[in-house]
């Protein structure tokens, strides 16, 4: 039996993708893990919280069948599963950050009297904080330690002004912190 000339003229391979999207998936890990560095020290959510986060937006990549990253990307399963973890998990926490922030509401202007100060740590990395009236926020480490205000600052201030509103996704954001005579 003679082979049928006339598809293996018109014969071209499938061209292979793979590479380009596995390059976006680079660059989705740097922008979202910027994203996730950049609000995390502003949103009212602790590191298991956001690790719970992250982990489901891992997953939600998985739900989408193998057939159609085979059919749109051409990838294999290792790809997918690369795919998955490098870009989509941190590409969409950071996205979940970013529009919880930048779509607050309700913002909820308070001044807490500022009680004592505190500095811990050790001698390569010294943090210090407030204690607030009736010991409010006391365990919100976000609020009380204060990392880009200088000691010597805080001396004259009496008064720690909290801006804190609500998040597009219901976590509170922390919009503005500001030390007042």
């Amino acid at each position: 039996m003679k082979p049928i000339k006339k598809n293996i003229d018109n014969y071209k391979p499938k061209k292979d993708r793979s590479l380009r999207f596995l390059t976006f998936a680079v660059f989705s890990l740097f922008i979202g893990f910027g994203f996730c560095i950049g609000f995390y020290p502003y949103t009212l959510i602790d590191l298991y919280g956001f690790s719970k986060i992250l982990a489901v937006f891992t997953v939600v990549g998985f739900l989408i069948p193998l057939k159609y990253y085979q059919k749109w990307f051409h990838f294999i399963k290792y790809e997918t599963i690369i795919f998955n973890f490098i870009g989509t998990g941190p590409l969409l926490t950071g996205l979940f950050f970013l529009l919880n922030f930048t779509f607050s509401s309700n913002p909820f202007v308070h001044q807490y009297k500022i009680e004592k100060m505190y500095f811990e740590g050790d001698e390569s990395y010294k943090s210090f904080g407030v204690i607030l009236e009736n010991n409010i926020f006391s365990g919100e480490r976000k609020i009380v330690e204060l990392t880009d205000i200088s000691p010597y600052e805080l001396m004259n201030k009496k008064y720690l002004k909290l801006t804190i509103s609500k998040g597009l996704f219901g976590y509170d954001v922390i919009k503005e912190r500001e030390l007042i005579q």
